[in-house]
Order: C-alpha cells, then sequence, then structure tokens
C-alpha cells in the first residue's frame, strides 16, 4: 500500500501529557478490541515477539524493532501474533509544540506503521520508551511527569530521524538545499527570487515543489523557524520581546506578536511567564 506523509493538527485546547503506559509481556491469548478507537494517541514499540494490529483499512504485523502510532478516532484492535509478545506502549496528548515535526508516513489513515532496520535507532527508541514508562509509574511526582514527556520525546524524535533516512532519496535535492538555508538563515530577509535562482527553478515551480514536498510553503516554514528560535530565547534569554522579534527576522513586533499567539496560542509574554513558572 502507498505511504503518504500524516498531516495533522494538535488540538492544544486540550491539556497534553502521558496518560498511562506499560510494558507488557503476552502470550498467545492477548487482545484488545476497540471499535470506537480512542480519543488520544497510542504508541507502541515492539521489542520481541511479534503482535498484530488490525484497522478497518490494513492489518499489519509488529515484529521487533517495528514502531505501530494509532491517531484518535480509529477503529482498531490488537493482538498477539504467535506465541508471544513484548512491547512498551503509551496513550498520550502530544505537546503542542511538537506539532513542528512530529509528521510520520502513513500506513492508511490515522494508522502509522514503521519498521526501524537501523540497530541504533532502535537501541535508543527501546531504552527511551522504557525510561519514559518508569518515570510514569512514580505518581504525580511533577519532575518524574516531566521526565516521562521528555523520554516520550526523545522516543517519538528518534523514530521520526528513522523514518526520514528511507526516504532521503526522494526528497529532491533543491528542496533539501533551500531547507538547509532556511533552517540557517532564517535571521535575514529571504526573497522567493532569490530562492528560485538558488535552487535553479522558475518561482512557480519552485512554490509548487517545496509545498508538496515539505507539507508547507515557503513562507510559512521560515515563519515556524524564526518563531521556534523566538521561543527559545523567550524561555532562556532576559532580551526584550521586540528585541527577540528583531533577533529571529521580524521587522515589526505586531506582526511578530500576531504570528507568535497564531502558533503558541498564547502572547509571546504570556509563553515566558508560563514557561519559567514551570
Amino acid at each position: 500500500m502507498a505511504k503518504h506523509t500524516m498531516d495533522y493538527a494538535i488540538n492544544e485546547m486540550r491539556a497534553y501529557g502521558i496518560l498511562i503506559s506499560g510494558h507488557y509481556k503476552e502470550n498467545e491469548h492477548y487482545v484488545v478490541q476497540r471499535p470506537p478507537g480512542i480519543v488520544d494517541w497510542l504508541f507502541m514499540y515492539t521489542i520481541s515477539g511479534e503482535g498484530m494490529v488490525i484497522t478497518e483499512e490494513d492489518g499489519v504485523v509488529c515484529r521487533q524493532g517495528d514502531v505501530a502510532l494509532l491517531l484518535p478516532g480509529l477503529s482498531h484492535h490488537y493482538r498477539t501474533h504467535g506465541s508471544s509478545w513484548e512491547f512498551v506502549w503509551v496513550h498520550f496528548i502530544p505537546d503542542p509544540e511538537w506539532n513542528t515535526w512530529m509528521r510520520f508516513p502513513e500506513r492508511c489513515n490515522r494508522f502509522v506503521h514503521i519498521s526501524i532496520a537501523d540497530m541504533p535507532y532502535r537501541f535508543v527508541i527501546e531504552e527511551a520508551m522504557k525510561r519514559m514508562h518508569l518515570h510514569s509509574l512514580q505518581g504525580a511526582n511533577s519532575l518524574h511527569i516531566r521526565l516521562s514527556m521528555i523520554a516520550l520525546e526523545e522516543a517519538l524524535l528518534h523514530v521520526r530521524l528513522a523514518s526520514m533516512t528511507g526516504s532521503v532519496a526522494a526528497i529532491d535535492p533543491r528542496i533539501a538545499d533551500i531547507l538547509h538555508f532556511l533552517q540557517h538563515s532564517f535571521r535575514n530577509k529571504v526573497s522567493l527570487p532569490e530562492l528560485a535562482k538558488r535552487s535553479c527553478l522558475s518561482t512557480s515551480r519552485l512554490s509548487h515543489l517545496f509545498k508538496e514536498q515539505v507539507g508547507d510553503t515557503i513562507v510559512n516554514t521560515l515563519h515556524k523557524f524564526r518563531l521556534e528560535k523566538a521561543a527559545q530565547l523567550l524561555v532562556y534569554t532576559t532580551r526584550q520581546v521586540s528585541e527577540i522579534a528583531e533577533d529571529v527576522g521580524f521587522d515589526s513586533i505586531d506582526h511578530f506578536s500576531r504570528l507568535f499567539k497564531a502558533y503558541f496560542s498564547v502572547t509571546p509574554s504570556t509563553y515566558r511567564k508560563d514557561k519559567a513558572g514551570g
């Protein structure tokens, strides 16, 4: 079945975090059925044995090193496939700040299945998932809650990196170059004609190809790089909001503030206060 890149909007009005997690080793009788689906996200990583995940559109066997990610609302059930299945799992609501990178190739609608072939990636994902679960067992301790979310984010980031290694050849090198340029030159003024000249493409062809492969426009991608850097500066420096806006490439503090609130759902000042208070 052809894969396509997952695209979704994280609901920023819902509280995010880990709801429940587990590390199971089940026999051949283990089965879970969820016809209505779930309201959160489910991430499962297979350590040994085999399990099977079945949706209305597809069914797949999960073996050692396989990742299964089920999005909210997906009707599904899963069970042991064979004599045993050892896996680490977590139900969670993603941190809204993850939405810039948390995109994976879907096997079918709202279902991600990725086989991690690279052993170093397998090791770090498994280790991070085990840490996530151990910290989540510590109850309401705020430090353990934070550590469990950090471990989950680490695991998902490595899944993202591993999923990219198999698709590098599919990314047009001209678009990869533009992405790299934007990421490292976001403070500078950037014009579409200059980028088109850099990529040896017409402006219309560059715009179309970039949106097709990246999933967003050049302008929006540039804004994301600037806003993510601004968020870091708000938390880790004492610079004024107007200074930070200029630091990351915005000429207008009003424009920066509008975009920041649209992206993070709070003003820059509130973001700084909330993060510093946490």
